[in-house]
C-alpha cells in the first residue's frame, strides 16, 4: 500500500477532517449519541482479487467483488443517471472507493461520499489519488461529527442541482442501520433545507414589515432578559395548542396554582375558554392571523414577543399590550437594541413558536419544565386542538360546499404524510414540516430539564414522558408551598413592567431611524444608478450587440457602483432581510428567476444575477425607507 499518496489524499483535505480521518471518535457519534459502535472493535485485513486488486471481506460479507471489483463499480456507475448537467451523487458509504474514479470522469458531477467508518477512507487513500478531486471540490468527503452540518455546507450553492442518492451495496449488506441512518441525516437536512426556503422566500417581506412597524411599542417593552434565571425554584408548564391540549386542560386546571404556565399565542383562546389563565403569552408568528387568537383576550397575562410576530397584535383595543420584547437575528433590530441599556436577551428557536416557548422556560431557570399539547402529529386525526382561532373562524366560512371537514381534511394532507411512534408504541399521522420540529426537541433534550405531558401524539426520543398526577402533588402543604414560590415569582415579573425608567430610549430611538432613512435616501441614488448599468450590460448581452468601448466602461462603471455599495456594510445587512430569495439565488444556486436561456449562457446568467441584486435592493431601499418614516410619524 501507498503510504505517499496517502499523505497526498490527507494534504487536500481540511485540517480538521483530516483529523477526522487519522483519528476518528468513537464510529457513530456523529450520527446516534446512544450508539456503542466503535472502530476500534472493527478488524479486517485486505486480500487479493483475481485480478490482484484490493478486497476485503468482513464478518462474512464481501465489501467488494473477489474477482474483479473494479469492473463491478464500473457496472454500477453506468447505472447512475448522466446526461451531462449539472447533478449531485451522494453516497452512502462506497467501502474502499472503487467507484470514485469512475464517477470522476464526467462532466459536471460533484460527488460527495458519507463514510461513517473512517478505515474505509485511509485504505482507499492508500489506493486511489483522490488529492485533484479534492482541491477542485469535485469530490467532497463527509466523515466525523456533525454529518448534517457538513452535508448543508457540501451542497452550499448547489441547490437546484438533481441529487442522487447512491448506498454502496457491500457497505450496506455489512452494516445496514449505520448506513440507513446516513440516509435518514441526508434527508432530514434537505427537508429542513426545504422548509427554511419556503419560509425565507414567504415571509421575508413581512418579517422586515412587522420589524419596522412593531418599532414604537416595542420601545416600551421590557428586554426578555429580565426573565432569565427568575424561575430557579419552581415549575413551569409550556402550552402549545396540539390537537391534544384539550383533554389535558382539567389536569391543568386541577393543579394550575403549582406552576407558572407559559403558552404559545395559539393556545390562549383554548386555555381561556376552560378558565385556565396563562402567565405568559410567547408570540413569534408573522401572519396576520395570529392577531386573532389575542384579540378578546382580557386577563393579566404578560406578552413575550418577537420582534417579526405581526404588528396587529401590539394595536388591538383588547389583548395584552405589554411585555418583554427578544432579540432577533435580523439586522433591523440593530435599530431598537443600541438604543437600550443593556442586552436585550436571545431566545433559541426551532421554528415553531412552542420551540421558542420552551427554550425560554429553560432560560427562566425553572427547576422542571414540561410540556403539553406538544402533539407533532395529527392526533385523533385533527390538525389542531378543538376550539382553536382557526376552527372558529370556520364558524363564519362554512356552507353547503365548504365544511370544517374538509378544511381539516386540505390541513392534514398540505404536505406528504408520515408515520410516528407515540409512547404506547401506537402509530400517528404526521409531516415534515413537524418531524423538523420533532427532531429540534430531541436534539436539544439533553441539556433541558424537559418532560413531555402531552396525552397523545409523537414520542419525543429523549424526553420523559409522564402524567400531571405523578409531577405535581396533592398533599395541602406542598401544594401550599408550590403555590407561595409560583406567586412570588409572578409577582416579580409584574413588578419588572412597573419600571418608571424606560429599558429603551425613546428619543434616541427617534434618532437612529431619522439617520437610518436619511442614508438610505443617499443610499438609493447609487442603488438606482446600479441597476441602470445592471441593466443595460445585461440588454448588451443578451442581443448579442456589445459595443467593446462602451460595454468596458459599463463594467468599470458597474466594478465601482458595486464597491461602494458593498462599502454600506450595515445599510445592506438591514436591507438584505427583504429580498432573500434574490441572496439565495446567487449564493445558493435557486435559479428558478432565470430563463433556460440564462441558464445555458454562463455570461448572461451572471449578468442576470447582477441586475436582480439590484432590482431587489432598490425595491428593499424604497419599501424599507416608506416602513420607518411611518413607524418615526407614530413617535413623533
Amino acid at each position: 500500500m501507498n503510504d505517499s499518496l496517502f499523505q497526498k489524499n490527507l494534504a487536500a483535505l481540511p485540517s480538521s477532517l483530516a483529523d477526522a480521518v487519522q483519528n476518528p471518535p468513537n464510529t457513530m457519534n456523529a450520527l446516534d449519541l446512544n450508539s456503542k459502535n466503535s472502530e476500534t472493535k472493527i478488524s479486517y485485513e485486505l486480500t487479493k482479487s483475481k485480478t490482484g486488486d484490493p478486497t476485503l471481506e468482513l464478518d462474512g460479507v464481501w465489501i467488494h467483488s473477489r474477482f474483479d471489483p473494479k469492473k463491478e463499480a464500473e457496472r454500477f456507475a453506468t447505472e447512475l443517471p448522466h446526461d451531462g448537467s449539472e447533478r449531485i451523487y451522494l453516497l452512502f458509504g462506497a467501502g474502499l472507493g472503487y467507484i470514485i474514479p469512475f464517477l470522476m470522469e464526467r462532466k459536471n458531477i460533484t460527488t460527495i461520499w458519507m463514510e461513517p467508518n473512517s478505515f474505509f477512507i485511509r485504505e482507499s487513500f492508500r489506493i486511489f489519488d483522490f488529492s485533484k478531486s479534492f482541491l477542485e471540490g469535485k469530490l467532497i468527503l463527509i466523515t466525523g461529527e456533525g454529518m448534517e452540518d457538513q452535508l448543508s455546507e457540501a451542497v452550499k450553492g448547489k441547490g437546484t442541482h438533481p441529487i442522487s442518492f447512491v448506498p454502496h451495496r457491500g457497505s450496506w449488506q455489512w452494516k445496514e442501520d449505520e448506513y440507513l441512518r446516513l440516509k435518514y441525516t441526508a434527508e432530514q437536512m434537505f427537508h429542513k433545507k426545504d422548509v427554511n426556503l419556503a419560509t425565507l422566500t414567504r415571509f421575508e417581506k413581512i418579517w422586515a414589515k412587522n420589524i419596522c412597524y412593531n418599532l414604537p411599542e416595542l420601545s416600551k417593552f421590557r428586554p426578555v432578559s429580565d426573565l432569565f434565571g427568575i424561575a430557579k425554584e419552581i415549575s413551569i408548564v409550556v402550552c402549545g395548542a396540539g390537537p391534544s391540549l384539550s383533554e389535558s386542560i382539567p389536569e391543568i386546571i386541577k393543579f394550575r396554582k403549582q406552576f407558572l404556565l407559559l403558552a404559545v399565542d395559539t393556545a390562549v383562546p383554548i386555555l381561556t375558554s376552560f378558565g385556565a389563565e396563562p402567565d405568559l403569552i410567547f408570540s413569534v408568528d408573522p401572519q396576520a392571523l395570529n392577531s386573532q387568537y389575542l384579540e378578546d383576550y382580557s386577563g393579566e397575562a404578560i406578552l413575550v414577543f418577537d420582534p417579526t410576530s405581526t404588528y396587529i397584535s401590539l394595536r388591538l383595543e383588547k389583548g395584552p399590550n405589554k411585555g418583554f420584547v427578544t432579540s432577533s437575528p435580523f439586522p433591523l433590530i440593530g435599530l431598537l437594541e443600541r438604543t437600550g441599556s443593556d442586552e436585550i436577551g436571545s431566545v433559541p428557536f426551532g421554528g415553531s413558536v412552542s420551540t421558542n416557548a420552551a427554550s425560554l422556560a429553560t432560560l427562566m431557570g425553572a427547576k422542571s419544565v414540561y410540556l403539553v399539547g406538544q402533539d407533532l402529529s395529527f392526533t385523533k386525526g385533527l390538525a389542531h386542538s378543538k376550539g382553536a382561532v382557526l376552527e372558529e373562524r370556520l364558524n363564519y366560512l362554512e356552507s353547503r360546499k365548504f365544511r370544517r371537514e374538509k378544511h381539516n381534511y386540505k390541513q392534514l394532507f398540505a404536505l406528504p404524510r408520515k408515520q410516528v411512534k407515540g409512547n404506547q408504541e401506537e402509530i400517528y399521522i404526521t409531516n415534515e414540516k413537524m418531524l423538523i420540529f420533532k427532531k429540534w426537541f430531541e436534539d436539544h433534550a439533553k441539556e433541558n430539564p424537559w418532560i413531555n405531558l402531552t396525552r397523545f401524539g409523537a414520542k419525543l426520543e429523549g424526553i420523559p414522558h409522564s402524567e400531571f398526577s405523578n409531577e405535581f402533588s396533592n398533599d395541602a402543604f406542598e401544594t401550599k408551598n408550590q403555590t407561595n414560590l409560583v406567586q412570588s415569582v409572578r409577582n416579580q415579573i409584574h413588578s419588572l413592567l412597573q419600571n418608571e425608567i424606560s429599558f429603551f430610549n425613546q428619543d434616541q430611538l427617534v434618532s437612529e431611524i431619522k439617520s437610518t432613512t436619511e442614508a438610505l435616501l443617499d443610499f438609493v441614488t447609487t442603488v438606482k444608478r446600479g441597476l441602470t448599468v445592471s441593466r443595460r450590460i445585461y440588454n448588451q448581452i443578451q442581443k448579442n450587440q456589445i459595443n467593446p468601448k462602451t460595454f468596458s466602461e459599463d463594467i468599470k462603471q458597474m466594478d465601482s457602483i458595486d464597491e461602494q455599495v458593498s462599502g454600506k456594510k450595515g445599510l445592506n445587512e438591514i436591507l438584505s432581510l427583504g429580498i432573500q430569495r434574490v441572496i439565495l439565488t446567487i449564493t445558493e444556486g435557486y435559479d428558478d428567476h432565470l430563463s433556460v436561456e440564462e441558464k445555458e449562457n454562463a455570461q448572461l446568467g451572471v449578468a442576470k444575477k447582477s441586475l436582480l441584486l439590484y432590482e431587489g435592493l432598490y425595491e428593499s431601499v424604497r419599501t424599507t425607507k416608506r416602513m420607518l418614516i411611518k413607524s418615526l410619524y407614530r413617535m413623533l
